[in-house]
């Protein structure tokens, strides 16, 4: 399978556009923006009033890609589809919802106020404002990359919005801060979409040309892993013919980093280690998108030339996906 990355549009601590990840990889400065991240839109304000935080912070994102994509006119929207993955989804508005009912305030309780609490909101936000009527879900576990990649290459779209959003949430963010796990991790919130084509255009970033993905079990974020997960992860790189410039890892200050390094090195001893979240913090069910939005700009700047991505689900898979220069 095979696609082409045409645009990015994401917002983190450290960057909100594409053009930042280029300027933070090249060595310049950046500032760590506070949470919850404070960020503009282009949207138009009066149809996104009512719309939740976590919807506007996926759509602005969405809008940032779109923007930057040359979708031919003649194209059916029909046939262009977005695939979203999440962590926890729009854990604020389920907040809000579940404390109103506790309080037992009925009224509030409208199906308006239910709708914003479901994952896919955002995705049904996203297509409504571009009018994308293809193929579309969320995910809350898996590669959302390889999904796209396997809907573009079936001919099931034309053009796919792939993406990931992960809102910081006080409450959620405080209880994973006690796990031994994430212990001293710099927790984030962040959203990073993508426009994948099935045909390489002349704005095409970078070509995602493989993936491979495994179940650890349980996620390394959530629950302490053994040494059988170093044996998962080394047989990943294996499937490669030829070793990466560098493999953007899913490397976020923990005891996973020994894990996942010492297994990629015994693979590729000389391939140089970037960790995307060093920049970005940990941005949960966002990390692995976020260090695909790197990567494709790290190629796309000429600074490398092939980068296997990795990166970990909340449910205890391991994915990586290859690419390339174009």
């Amino acid at each position: 399978m095979r696609a082409y990355i045409e645009s990015v549009g994401v917002i983190s601590r450290c960057a909100l556009s594409f053009d930042d990840i280029v300027r933070i990889l090249g060595g310049g400065s950046y500032d760590t923006a506070a949470l919850p991240i404070e960020f503009d839109s282009q949207l138009p304000p009066a149809k996104m009033r009512r719309n939740s935080r976590y919807n506007k912070f996926a759509c602005t994102a969405a809008d940032n890609a779109v923007r930057e994509t040359a979708i031919p006119e003649a194209l059916d929207r029909r046939r262009i589809g977005t695939i979203i993955s999440t962590g926890y989804g729009s854990s604020v508005n389920n907040t809000q919802f579940a404390e109103t009912v506790t309080k037992g305030v009925p009224g509030l309780c409208s199906p308006y106020i239910y709708a914003g609490t479901v994952p896919n909101s955002c995705v049904g936000q996203i297509c409504i404002l571009n009018g994308f009527k293809g193929v579309s879900t969320v995910l809350t576990g898996g590669d959302p990359l390889e999904y796209s990649a396997l809907l573009l290459t079936t001919n099931k779209a034309d053009m796919i919005l792939c993406g990931a959003v992960e809102e910081y949430n006080q409450a959620l963010y405080d209880e994973l801060g006690r796990l031994e796990t994430l212990k001293g991790v710099e927790l984030s919130e962040g959203t990073a979409m993508m426009m994948l084509t099935r045909e390489k255009t002349e704005k095409s970033l970078c070509a995602v040309t493989g993936f491979s993905s495994s179940s650890l079990g349980k996620s390394p974020l959530l629950h302490r892993l053994d040494g059988a997960a170093s044996d998962i992860i080394a047989e990943i790189p294996k499937k490669n013919e030829t070793a990466p410039d560098a493999v953007f890892t899913a490397a976020n200050g923990t005891y996973f980093d020994d894990i996942e390094s010492k297994a990629i090195k015994t693979i590729f001893p000389e391939t140089e280690l970037v960790s995307p979240k060093k920049w970005a913090g940990e941005t949960l069910g966002c990390g692995y998108m976020m260090n695909t939005a790197f990567a494709a700009a790290a190629i796309s700047s000429g600074k490398y030339g092939k980068v296997l991505v990795t990166g970990v689900d909340m449910i205890g898979n391991y994915c990586t996906a290859i690419l390339e220069r174009v």
